[in-house]
């Protein structure tokens, strides 16, 4: 793998060396430096000042014009890892449209990650393109998705872009990611909202449990009382510490996941996971990010 040197704002994905990650060679480009959609459980807030702040990164239609004269022409970039290309400001300054035009026009082929219906608005470039959308749909349930992620759009209109998309054969698939005990792992909600996904035509369903560090644990905590006590017992009491973060018991982590994989395949949809050590889980042939379908 040649090593890419003297980018500016595009950058070689490295999910701090982690053992656990599968995603493939890519690179990934962040418009904004920060996110307004405020979710809770979001790991990027501890390493990113004024997180909740979003702002547009310093020239740059410039440096990434810069920075893709300098890409192989087999690369992948991902919009984005650590702020949503779709955060609010995005409605009006529309940089992601700006530069997502630029990466299209270069002909490199290129990964959406959101949890915003906003990317709709960019279908018309993205339907000409060697593109893949992955939106994060944690649970229909609105009162706790209003409570976990406070100003992301509503469940049903992710739900809607999922749709809308692939009516226009923008391959989709949906995250359902972070399960977190207590709050949005109830079987019976995760098989209706995996229909619904399959009805609205995403081809793969990527989950994965909820990662804690201690600031978000401890806002969860205060958020659902009633699951204080489980939360505290499969984290701090029987947690695995990994690279800075607690996980859910493997024994735990494993029930979830298989448990969505049987669902997800009952409604004939490519299943992978993301950065929990079970990566024979996965179908054949897919990552987890979703750029199986980026060409």
């Amino acid at each position: 793998m040649v090593r890419v040197r003297g980018l500016r704002v595009i950058r070689e994905f490295d999910p701090w060396s982690s053992l656990l990650c599968t995603c493939p060679h890519k690179f990934t480009l962040n418009p904004y430096t920060g996110c307004g959609h405020s979710c809770v459980y979001c790991y990027a807030r501890s390493y990113i000042r004024n997180f909740d702040n979003p702002r547009p990164k310093a020239m740059l239609v410039v440096n990434v014009l810069r920075d893709l004269s300098r890409l192989p022409k087999t690369a992948l970039i991902s919009l984005s890892e650590s702020s949503d290309p779709y955060t609010p400001p995005e409605r009006d300054l529309m940089l992601t449209r700006r530069v997502l035009k630029l990466i299209v026009n270069a002909e490199f082929r290129v990964l959406i990650v959101t949890k915003s219906d906003l990317v709709t608005r960019d279908a018309d470039i993205l339907e000409c393109s060697k593109s893949a959308v992955a939106i994060t749909i944690t649970t229909l349930n609105d009162s706790i998705a209003k409570l976990i992620e406070p100003n992301a759009p509503s469940p049903s209109l992710r739900l809607r872009a999922v749709q809308e998309l692939s009516s226009k054969g923008i391959p989709v698939t949906v995250r359902i990611d972070p399960i977190i005990p207590g709050v949005n792992d109830d079987d019976e909600e995760l098989k209706k909202l995996i229909k619904e996904v399959a009805n609205a035509g995403a081809v793969q369903v990527t989950s994965s449990t909820y990662k804690a560090r201690t600031d978000s644990l401890r806002k969860l905590i205060k958020l659902f009382p009633k699951a204080a006590q489980l939360l505290k017992k499969l984290y701090l009491t029987e947690g695995e510490r990994r690279s800075g973060y607690i996980y859910l018991p493997s024994y735990v982590r494993f029930k979830y996941l298989v448990s969505v994989k049987k669902i997800s395949e009952s409604h004939g949809l490519a299943f992978a996971t993301c950065r929990e050590g079970f990566k024979f889980l996965n179908t054949p042939g897919i990552y987890c990010d979703g750029s199986t379908y980026a060409f």
